[in-house]
């Protein structure tokens, strides 16, 4: 093979364990609806889906404010300095996780009522202190993270996830009543034992010094502040629509319009899992090869998220009705016109989040925030007239119109900073399509011989 084929199948190989990673987050978050709807009432899914968008926020802001910077730092630092951009990155951590759970105790009666969701604030007091205990989870998966050691992260989660996992299954199996807050109190021991598991895969990589930087910490935070308000734009503009129909309608009309959002989610697996890779290397792109480097990770990068999402994307966008009874029961199935919708706006979406990660791993994310903050806004006001005048299709026909607006304006200022063309990215999934085609045929003949 060729040094350029040799690439793209360097590129498969380190974005393997990471895409496994995705699909076992994806695969064991369908585990728990399909028993969970089975086993919770309606109203009660519905809470469970409001908690769960809220803690999804919450790890996303620590995810901007702790990831993101924590990574580019250490991956561009000198060998001497490692150790005190750990030590000073899980002091920033621990700073900031304890605010979080602090302001979610202050909110948890408040947003259970504005809600109309009784048992909610019950769900948050449990996740403040869960809060904590993800501060060692998280910092473990980011040390592994900048090494590219994907394998150790999902044997992690999967004793993570899979603990709650089991314990619905085995509910259901044995006709057992569960409560929410049981679900809540598993979740969290999943995390504990998932952090012990970890341990041993960083123990040589977590080197800590006894002081903390000030002047590290100072540009940790203000390098994080920007990335925390990217994360939070994005994770707003993904929840807008469960918080506006369960104040405007109900938490049964949530429940009704999530299964939706849930099978949308299959088409991020491969967005996810290759940004996860793909992140710590654009700063060393852009200072080896300038601004070619960047264009080409970022060619490479959206149209293997494209070649790998499409044959997902297009069977579910066909076959909508199909798949939500299946999974969800008929009972759901009026949220099939919405999946179409979420799956047209689904091969937008890879496009986006490059360009934030081109932004972010250049150190560069106050644009990036700014675009995103607007949009969300955007797909606020949106979503609350289309939701009024159209139902819960309102809501997806909002967050496709957002989509479409930052998309533009993100390939126009791409198209000027780096040159890059959008119509490139296309063709360029025929040559990964050609590549894995290649690779597995390399295999086969590999094994008959």
């Amino acid at each position: 093979m060729n040094s350029s084929g040799s690439g793209y199948a360097r590129w498969f190989s380190h974005g393997a364990f990471s895409l496994i990673n995705r699909i076992a987050i994806l695969g064991f978050g369908f585990l728990n609806v399909m028993f969970m709807v089975r086993i919770v009432p309606k109203a009660e899914i519905g809470i469970w889906v409001l908690f769960t968008s809220v803690t999804s926020i919450l790890e996303m802001m620590r995810a901007g404010f702790i990831r993101n910077p924590f990574i580019t730092t250490l991956v561009s630092a000198d060998e001497k300095d490692r150790s005190s951009v750990i030590t000073t990155s899980l002091a920033l951590h621990f700073i900031v996780a304890t605010s979080i759970s602090v302001l979610l105790v202050i909110l948890a009666i408040p947003l259970a009522t504005f809600w109309k969701a009784s048992g909610l604030d019950a769900l948050f007091f449990i996740y403040a202190l869960h809060n904590v205990i993800l501060i060692p989870y998280l910092h473990f998966e980011y040390l592994q993270t900048t090494k590219l050691q994907f394998k150790a992260i999902f044997v992690c989660n999967v004793v993570r996830m899979g603990i709650l996992a089991i314990y619905i299954i085995v509910c259901f199996v044995i006709h057992k009543n569960v409560t929410l807050v049981e679900l809540a109190i598993v979740q969290m021991i999943g995390t504990a034992v998932g952090t012990v598991v970890g341990y041993p895969y960083v123990r040589d990589l977590l080197k800590l010094v006894n002081f903390v930087d000030r002047r590290l910490l100072s540009k940790l935070f203000h390098f994080g502040k920007y990335t925390f308000g990217t994360n939070i734009s994005s994770m707003f503009m993904r929840s807008t629509d469960s918080w506006l129909i369960g104040r405007v309608i109900s938490t049964s009309a949530v429940a009704s319009y999530n299964p939706a959002i849930r099978l949308a989610n299959l088409f991020e697996v491969p967005t996810l899992a290759i940004a996860n890779f793909i992140f710590p290397q654009v700063a060393k792109k852009m200072k080896d090869h300038g601004k070619a480097g960047v264009r080409d990770i970022y060619v490479k990068s959206v149209s293997l998220m494209l070649a790998l999402a499409l044959p997902m994307i297009v069977p579910l966008y066909c076959f909508a009705e199909f798949f939500i009874e299946i999974i969800f029961g008929s009972e759901y199935l009026e949220a099939a016109p919405i999946l179409r919708i979420t799956a047209f706006y689904s091969v937008i979406i890879p496009f986006n989040r490059q360009f934030g990660m081109v932004l972010d791993g250049l150190g560069k994310p106050k644009l990036n925030f700014q675009l995103l903050v607007m949009t969300a806004l955007v797909n606020v006001v949106l979503s609350y007239f289309l939701l009024g005048r159209f139902g819960l299709i309102g809501c997806a026909y909002g967050a496709l119109l957002s989509y479409c607006m930052l998309f533009t304006i993100n390939q126009i200022i791409l198209y000027r900073v780096f040159g890059i063309r959008v119509l490139k990215v296309f063709a360029h999934i025929l040559v990964w399509y050609r590549t894995g085609w290649n690779l597995a045929f390399a295999k086969v003949i590999q094994a008959v011989r």
